[in-house]
């Protein structure tokens, strides 16, 4: 019985997966490309290894011709790749591939698979996770579905780690950006803690002014502020609120 595919290569599936707007034929796919390459294709020496089983259900490497060789997704498999890009981002290529082998020996059975390495980056990473609003339940929820046996970590989606998009869950965009420059996070930190301390002591035109920078300069969207300043203009209406209500009593 032949292998069927979804009919792209694994980059395609992943363009498709990072580029929200769906034109995603030219999306240059930068160092993830090097990354997916480290989960998905094994070193020859290592190929017949049981490490590298669980690749054998999701790629098939097609040499038809040997000087472009194509690792095609096996059907029905292509969310592999997804949930890849999303491991990818929170603990990197290696330890995803660690998880997909480890996954891929304990799926048939009762022991839960090592997700280690995931429940502790949120403390290795905070200022990053923080500014992007990536929250330990973010992570606890994917390691929910990674022990869930309702769930399969080469068919079903992981939600996204990302919370920049409440339209779509699945939304991975934002690892473009993150992956092909280099960002100041401490820089945007200290900003958004001088933006808080104005808010904390009811300097909201002062808080907003910070958050306005913060936004100008910085390379990508940040959650975070845009959270913040939700909650000033939600502080600004009841002052307005209550001196409407104070106003009219006098009059």
């Amino acid at each position: 019985m032949g292998i069927e595919f979804e009919g792209l290569p694994i980059n395609d599936h992943a363009r498709i997966f990072l580029n929200k707007k769906g034109q995603s034929e030219n999306l240059d796919l930068g160092k993830i490309r090097m990354a997916l390459l480290t989960v998905f294709v094994p070193k020859h020496k290592t190929e017949s290894s049981d490490t590298n089983k669980f690749r054998k259900e999701i790629v098939f490497t097609d040499k038809t011709n040997y000087s472009s060789v194509k690792y095609l997704v096996i059907k029905d498999k292509k969310n592999s790749i997804y949930n890849a890009l999303c491991l990818i981002y929170l603990i990197g290529a290696g330890e995803t591939r660690k998880l997909f082998q480890d996954y891929y020996k304990t799926k048939t059975t009762t022991k839960n698979c090592n997700v280690l390495k995931l429940e502790v980056q949120s403390s290795q990473q905070y200022l990053e996770f923080f500014c992007l609003g990536i929250v330990r339940n973010n992570i606890d929820k994917i390691i929910e579905c990674i022990h869930s046996p309702k769930f399969d970590l080469f068919t079903d989606k992981l939600p996204s780690p990302f919370t920049s998009n409440h339209d779509n869950k699945y939304d991975l965009s934002p690892m473009l950006q993150l992956y092909e420059k280099d960002i100041p996070w401490k820089e945007y930190m200290d900003c958004y803690e001088r933006a808080e301390h104005f808010f904390a002591i009811k300097e909201y035109f002062k808080a907003k002014q910070v958050l306005c920078e913060l936004e100008e300069t910085a390379v990508l969207r940040l959650p975070v502020v845009e959270s913040l300043n939700k909650k000033i203009k939600a502080q600004e209406y009841e002052i307005k609120e209550a001196w409407d209500y104070i106003q009219k009593k006098l009059n």
